[in-house]
C-alpha cells in the first residue's frame, strides 16, 4: 500500500464517519412517552415508613441484632422506586440508597443500592405476585470489601408487613455463606 492509498482511504473514512454515521433529524413533537409499565404497580406495596428488626443468623453478641428505619417513595412520575434505609447494631452504623425499576426492554425489573462503606449493589429480581414474594439477587462488594453476590427473599405478608432474608456468599457458586440475616419491616404510617 502506498502513502497516497492510505492517506484517500483514511479521508475516505473519515467522509464516512462524518456523514454516513449522523441520523436522521430528531423531531420530539413526534415522539410520545411511552405508557408506564403495569409491573410497576407490584411496587405500592413498599410506599411509606418503616421500622425495622433483623437478626444475623452468623454473628455473635451484640452485633447479632439490628434495628433501623426504611422509606420508599415515587419518582420519575411513578416510573422508579427509591428507598433510604439506616440501621444500627451496638458497634455499626449502616445507611444506603436504592433505586428500582423495570426495564421494558429486557422485561425484569432492575434494582441498585448504595450504602454509606461505599459497596454498591446491582441485581434483577423477580416477583411472583401469586405468593407476593420477591426473590432479587444481586452482585455486590460485601461490607468486608470482598466482592460477593447474594440473595434477598422479601415477603409481603401484609400491606402493614414484610419479613425478608438476605444471603450473601463469597464464592461464585454460591457456598460459602458471608452473611445471613433475617428480618421483619413494620409500616409506620
Amino acid at each position: 500500500m502506498n502513502r497516497l492509498d492510505f492517506v484517500s482511504g483514511t479521508a475516505l473514512a473519515s467522509l464516512f464517519l462524518a456523514v454516513g454515521c449522523s441520523g436522521p433529524r430528531l423531531d420530539f413533537a413526534e415522539i410520545q412517552r411511552p405508557p408506564r409499565a403495569p409491573q410497576m404497580d407490584a411496587f405500592n406495596v413498599f410506599i411509606g415508613t418503616w421500622d425495622w428488626t433483623a437478626t444475623v443468623e452468623n454473628a455473635e453478641g451484640a452485633d447479632r441484632n439490628w434495628t433501623g428505619t426504611a422509606k420508599w417513595e415515587w419518582a420519575l412520575d411513578q416510573r422508579t422506586l427509591e428507598g433510604t434505609m439506616s440501621s444500627r447494631s451496638e458497634n455499626a452504623e449502616f445507611s444506603a440508597r436504592g433505586v428500582w425499576s423495570w426495564h421494558p426492554k429486557c422485561n425484569q425489573y432492575i434494582w441498585w443500592m448504595f450504602n454509606d462503606w461505599g459497596y454498591p449493589q446491582q441485581g434483577k429480581a423477580r416477583y411472583d405476585a401469586s405468593s407476593q414474594c420477591w426473590r432479587m439477587d444481586y452482585r455486590s462488594v460485601g461490607l468486608d470489601g470482598t466482592r460477593s453476590r447474594g440473595r434477598y427473599t422479601v415477603q409481603v405478608i401484609d400491606q402493614n408487613t414484610i419479613d425478608w432474608r438476605m444471603v450473601e456468599w463469597a464464592d461464585p457458586f454460591w457456598l460459602v455463606k458471608k452473611i445471613e440475616m433475617n428480618g421483619t419491616y413494620k409500616r409506620r404510617n
